[in-house]
Formats: C-alpha cells, structure tokens, sequence
C-alpha cells in the first residue's frame, strides 16, 4: 500500500508539474520573444534573486513543518499559523536586505535594476514565502492533490497576465516583474486557503516553532544547499558575465530541468510517507524510488539529446543559438540530481537532517567554485558544465550518506524489481490517480 500510494503521488505531482511548467514555459517565450537576451537576463536575475531570498529566510521551518504535520496531527492548527506568521515576517526581512545590499553595490549590480525594479523584488520575495508556507503544511498534511491541483494551475496566471499587458501596449521589465509579484500573491492565498480548509486555525505557539527551528536548522543547510544549486549559477553570471549571456543560459537551463520533474517529485512524495515508516521499510522505499527515477531520466536525457539542438532555436528564436550547447552540457547533471534529491528527502524522513545536508553542500560547494574558474571564460557553456558535475558529486555524496544511515547492498541500487513498475503504471495512467481525491486531508 506504501509503495502504491508513492507511486500515485510521485505521478500526479510529476504530472502536475509538467502542466504548472508548460505555463511557466509559455511566460518564458514571451520573455523572451519580447525582451530579447538582455530582458530575459534582468529578468531571470529579479525572479532568482527572489526565489533565493525567501528559502535563505526560511531556516529550515519549511522540513520541520513538513515533519511535524504528518506526524501531529493534532497540533497542525497551531503549525499553520506558526510556519504563516514566521514566512511573512522572514520574507519581508529578507527582501529588504536583499534589496539594501543591492543599492549597497551601486554601479556594480546588473543593469536594469532600479529603485522600482528593486521595489517590486522586495513585495516579491514576501510572496513567494508566504507560497512555500502553504506548500509545506498541505505536503506534511499528505494532501498531494491539493499540491498537485495548485502546481498545474497557478502557473498559468503569470503567462495571463504577460499577455495582458504586451496586448495593451508593451512589455517592459518593470512590468514583468510585477506580473510576476501579482502572479505569486495569487498563488499565496489559494495555498493558505487550502490549508486552512476543514482546519481550525489555533494561535501561534513559541514553543512549537522553537522546535521546528531547532529541527530544521540542521536540514536547512542541504534544503537551502539544494536549492541554491538550481540558482546561485544565474545569480554569479549577472555579475560575471554579460546579461545576455545570462538569458541564453536561463534559456538552456529552463529547457533542462524539464528531466527533474520526476526526482523532485518522487523526493516530494516519498518525504511525509517515510516520515511514519520504520528503518527497514525506508530503505527499501527509498532504493525503489531512485530505481525508477533513474531509468525514467535515462530515457529522457536520451530524447531531449535528441530534440533539443532542433526545437530550442525553433521555439525561442535565432537569438537563442547559443542556448544549445548549455543545454547539451546540463543533461548529464540530471542523474546525480536523482540521487541527491531522492536519499537527501530519505535522510530527513529518517530523522537525520544533519546527514541529508552532505550531498547538496558538497553540490553547492563544487558548483561554485567551478562557477567562479568557468563563468569568466565559457560564459553560460561554463556555468552549465558546472552545473552539471556539482549535481553528481551531489549525488554520489547523498548516496554515500544514506548508506552510511541504512546499509544496503551495492546491487540493491541498480537492480531492477517487480515492485518498480509500480511507479510506471502510475505515470502511464493518470486517471488511476482519482482516489487520491483532490484536496481531501491526510
């Protein structure tokens, strides 16, 4: 029943992220069609810069909120408002500074941003917090559906309003960038509401978050490791390099992470069911999740090899030629995201935040100091081949963490077993995912 109920939410989370992108992906080909490389880069920096912002302020709360909620049940009022006041205080802190060390830095921050650009990036940063605030209580809540139903919709409201304004007279950065904030101040209050539905909502409770933070704390440094892989490489290249190479390199990168939907997600969904299985069972669900998700990447990588030096030019124009050899450079890196990913989330699940963190430190670590030697002379081929080997020693430093946790034999990692299929079967049939009824808590 565990590995079947894995399965289901590793596919409608796959899934729905594929929906939520295809959205995502429509607002970067008007970005980009639009504003040509240097827009695109400006851009990229801004919603970058935001993301980054808002996980650094989180400190953790985020897995221990995760944690606490599928393990008490009773006490998810008090979680709520806990992880809901604590996003929207560290949010607007953390955009403030981000914003004060960026006029700090005068002429040497990247063009085109100014006093309103900055503006919007702080209000930006405050959303999105308040975003993952609510991603973590219905995720700890094992409220896949709700997930999943806001992932393949919300991000179509971005693309909406892009649309809007280039129909009523033009698009601009400034303006981007405020579709962007009103795109995730919408995504902030569908997910509150969904987490406060059928919920009574209690008052904060010290105590109960002193806790979280001291449980996430030692998970925070791997989450917000993790994390910052995705994004410190574009943050470097506004400085290091121009910012149209910025957006040919956002460009490539976008395309790539198409092939880590499904790691992601299947981390995602092993994470609240591993948190209530005992060692054995965590192990043996852990291996089984990165089988599958390692084959699945195999075969992506293989096609998008294939497609992608075609379908880039095609889809972004002339002027994104140069998006093809990033992009190339980024698919190996898919296969030690799958590792990192899927054991980090088992380490945390298993009670060992301190360990989950070894894998995306050594990754964040390799990727920039391969950033600062690359960057300044490949440009964005740089940063992709950076990119790439840090996901793999990630990956190979996760797996040998795990390990260290939960022995297991070598061969249990690429042996194949009847029971992975299970994963298969429920990406080749999404409509089997109906019982796991939208929105209903856990």
């Amino acid at each position: 029943m565990s590995s079947d109920h894995v399965a289901r939410g590793t596919a409608l989370l796959f899934w729905s992220k594929v929906a939520g992108n295809a959205g995502f992906f429509v607002a970067i080909l008007i970005l980009a069609r639009a504003l040509g490389p240097t827009g695109r880069g400006t851009i990229a920096f801004i919603t970058v810069t935001t993301l980054v912002a808002a996980h650094i302020a989180s400190l953790g709360v985020g897995e221990a909120t995760i944690v606490f909620v599928a393990q008490r049940t009773e006490a998810r009022g008090e979680l709520l408002a806990n992880v809901t006041i604590f996003m929207l205080v560290a949010g607007f802190l953390a955009g403030s500074l981000a914003c004060g060390a960026l006029i700090a830095l005068g002429d040497a921050r990247p063009a085109g941003l100014g006093a309103p650009e900055l503006a919007v990036l702080a209000c930006a940063t405050v959303a999105v917090a308040l975003v993952e605030a609510g991603y973590w209580f219905l995720l700890g809540a094992n409220r896949i559906g709700s997930v999943a139903l806001l992932t393949a919709t919300a991000s179509w409201v971005y693309p909406l309003f892009l649309v809007v304004i280039l129909s009523a007279g033009g698009l601009s950065v400034l303006s981007a960038a405020l579709a962007w904030t009103a795109a995730e101040t919408l995504r902030a209050l569908a997910f509150f509401g969904l987490a406060a539905r059928g919920l009574k909502l209690r008052r904060p409770n010290l105590r109960l978050l002193i806790e979280a933070l001291r449980f996430g704390c030692r998970a925070w440094v791997g989450s917000l490791a993790r994390f910052l892989n995705f994004r410190t490489d574009q943050i470097l290249m506004g400085f290091l390099a121009t910012e149209a190479a910025l957006g040919i390199y956002a460009v490539a990168v976008n395309a790539s992470e198409v092939l880590l939907y499904l790691p992601a997600a299947t981390a995602t969904a092993l994470l609240p069911t591993l948190a209530r299985a005992d060692v054995g069972v965590r192990t043996e669900q852990a291996l089984r999740a990165f089988r599958s998700a390692a084959v699945v990447t195999a075969v992506a990588v293989v096609v998008a090899a294939l497609l992608g030096p075609v379908f880039l030019p095609w889809i972004f124009g002339e002027r994104f030629d140069g998006s093809v050899t990033p992009f190339l450079l980024l698919l190996p890196g898919a296969f030690g995201f799958a590792a990192m990913a899927v054991f980090s989330e088992a380490l945390v699940a298993g009670s060992s935040p301190g360990f989950s963190s070894i894998g995306p430190t050594v990754s964040l670590g390799l990727g920039i100091a391969l950033d600062l030697v690359l960057i300044p002379r490949f440009g964005a081929s740089g940063a992709a081949a950076a990119a790439s080997l840090a996901f793999i020693g990630g990956g190979v430093a996760a797996l040998a963490a795990f390990r260290h946790r939960s022995p297991f034999a070598w061969r249990s990692l690429l042996l194949p077993r009847r029971g992975d299929l299970v994963v298969f079967r429920a990406l080749a049939g999404p409509l089997r995912l109906v019982p796991l009824k939208l929105g209903r808590p856990g």
